[in-house]
């Protein structure tokens, strides 16, 4: 066939890159990413303009090299989106180096060529029936994304409250004012004082999933078996919203950080999961996109987003469903290292020996020798999520919701600041900068304004307490649930509060079918750490070595109440080992390589 003028091919590839951008986005669309109108149509712009781009490009390639032009359009549309779909849908948890992977990339690359090449010719002849087929699709496309990107409507609110859960990642309990610092947290210590705030509070978990589903359940990770970064959940009924949810709630969550992101299982049973970290909604899920990203993102996908991007879009869901009962659960990861808070100038003294830190941070942070600048850095990103929360509490305020939602403030694990020579990390380490961490609960008429609960408690302990004040202590249809954390409804109320020990725990060794695991038990004045690669139990005595310096052996009934928790217990499971995953977990320093333990 002799080589068509320029103008018809780039007519069709035309047509079908307006019909292929339109209809992956309505293909892509879903009620849970909780769009508005404006954000779909920008990222139903940005599909078209790609697609239209894309296939224009391979059109003038095909026409300049007089080598099938219209079969070059259509080759490149089925090459782009059936690799990509191939290996995100189909072999995401297998290695690039896997012939699975690569043998099956290439046998549709030979397809998508073979197509291309014998229906170059029909293209050319009936180009204008199939410019109208794609127009179609795309019609089809644009209808489809408008109506699975409607909003979810609830029920009429009635006398429930509402709940809102912000979870602060890598938050200390004394980087916070209202426990004793210097750092000034004016919105937390606000809600304190309206509120209830549990002095003592031990993390289940010092790294970021296994510790929010002990928030979230109730069950720390010695319960329900998830004890590192990349764990898929499987089905999870113990989730808090999963109880509001049947009880009427309009369910939402908003997070920044890779190990919260649906994939693992989070989005499970919520309305909305915004775990979109790019600024435009949606734009990393295309085709075109993913394959950008695999070229030239470390580690292939976004793993954060700061924290003012959260707070804006959990803003607009909580106005557009003032009306209904919601649930909301906030993530907020800007605590985490590296320390980059917006305004704190980068200025760190870099004469001299730079510090020991953790191999993720990037370049310019290694070259820093001044732990001081980093511990004040680090009290900078406190004070910039403190004002995240208080832009939460004044949306909620505006709304005329304030006083008819319970706020809960709590935090996933701490962060070691030099303690026990571990510099501006966490995961490794069971010592008490790691694991203490805030709780404060307000809700009028119920929390016992300005009160401070001195017991020890857990954050395995939100779930169970909040389950309790709402009067859901019974999940419906799923009554019998087993969860280890406590209720501490009575204490929110100002009554008497209950010692118990707080297990907690963190994966010793990664990538292996059955990881080692550590745990600690802690009681108010003594500490268990027991290292799970050699069984090693180090007892301390709080109340005269608060610093945990000086380990020594352990009372056999210390060990014997360790041990009794732990039979009652579920075996680990071992985390996700796909490349994707830990490339994204390595980047934020939850894992050193492929060979090296959780970090």
């Amino acid at each position: 066939m002799r080589r068509p003028s320029l103008l018809p091919v780039l007519f069709l590839a035309l047509c079908l890159g307006v019909g292929g951008g339109a209809l992956e986005v309505g293909l892509r669309a879903s009620p849970q990413m909780g769009l508005e109108p404006g954000e779909l149509g920008t990222w139903l712009i940005l599909s078209i303009l790609l697609q239209v781009g894309f296939t224009l490009l391979a059109a003038v390639v095909g026409w300049a090299l007089k080598k099938k032009p219209y079969g070059t359009v259509l080759g490149a549309l089925l090459l782009v989106h059936g690799a990509l779909w191939y290996r995100f849908e189909l072999v995401l948890n297998e290695y690039g180096s896997d012939p699975k992977v690569w043998g099956g990339v290439l046998a549709i690359a030979l397809m998508a060529g073979a197509a291309g090449w014998l229906l170059d010719e029909l293209l050319g002849r009936y180009r204008v029936a199939v410019a109208l087929v794609a127009l179609t699709a795309g019609a089809v496309g644009i209808t489809l994304a408008s109506s699975r990107t409607d909003p979810t409507s609830g029920e009429p609110r009635g006398d429930r409250k509402n709940v809102v859960v912000i979870t602060i990642d890598t938050l200390r309990a004394d980087a916070i004012s209202a426990y004793g610092s210097t750092n000034q947290t004016p919105a937390i210590d606000a809600l304190a004082r309206d509120g209830v705030l549990f002095e003592t509070v031990v993390a289940a978990a010092p790294t970021t999933e296994p510790a929010h589903l002990a928030v979230f359940t109730g069950q720390p990770p010695y319960q329900s078996g998830v004890v590192a970064n990349g764990t898929r959940l499987g089905d999870r009924p113990e989730l808090l919203w999963h109880a509001l949810k049947a009880r009427g709630y309009t369910t939402a969550g908003f997070v920044a950080g890779f190990p919260l992101h649906g994939r693992f299982g989070w989005s499970q049973g919520m309305d909305v999961y915004d775990d979109d970290f790019g600024s435009i909604r949606g734009l990393h899920s295309l085709s075109l996109v993913k394959a950008w990203d695999q070229l030239f993102l470390p580690g292939h996908t976004l793993r954060e987003r700061r924290g003012d991007q959260v707070v804006d879009r959990a803003g607009t869901w909580i106005r557009r469903h003032k009306s209904e009962p919601f649930f909301v659960w906030v993530h907020l990861f800007d605590p985490h290292a590296p320390y980059e808070a917006p305004g704190h100038a980068f200025d760190p003294p870099t004469d001299g020996e730079p510090l020991d830190l953790p191999g993720y941070w990037p370049p310019a942070h290694r070259a820093i020798t001044s732990t001081d600048w980093l511990v004040d850095a680090y009290h900078a990103e406190v004070r910039y999520t403190d004002g995240l929360v208080g832009q939460l509490v004044a949306t909620l305020r505006s709304a005329a919701l304030l006083d008819d939602t319970v706020i809960v403030v709590t935090a996933d694990h701490g962060e070691s600041l030099t303690e026990h020579g571990y510099l501006f990390d966490h995961g490794d380490s069971l010592h008490d900068p790691s694991l203490l961490i805030p709780w404060v609960v307000r809700w009028p008429g119920v929390a016992r304004a300005g009160h401070r609960v001195r017991c020890q408690v857990s954050n395995a302990d939100v779930t169970p307490t909040l389950l309790s004040l709402l009067r859901l202590s019974a999940d419906p249809g799923q009554t019998g649930l087993e969860r280890a954390g406590f209720d501490r409804g009575l204490a929110v109320r100002g009554q008497a509060c209950t010692e118990r020990p707080v297990v907690s725990s963190t994966v010793s060794v990664r990538f292996v079918d059955t990881p080692p695991v550590d745990h600690s038990l802690r009681r108010p004045d003594r500490k268990l750490i027991r290292t799970g690669t050699d069984a090693v139990d180090h007892c301390y005595d709080l109340a005269t070595d608060p610093g945990e310096l000086a380990g020594g052996a352990c009372d056999s009934a210390v060990t014997a109440e360790l041990d009794a928790l732990l039979a009652g217990g579920t075996a680990a499971v071992a985390p996700q080992n796909d490349s994707t995953t830990n490339a994204a977990l390595e980047a934020l320093g939850y894992i050193e390589s492929a060979s090296d333990g959780e970090h």
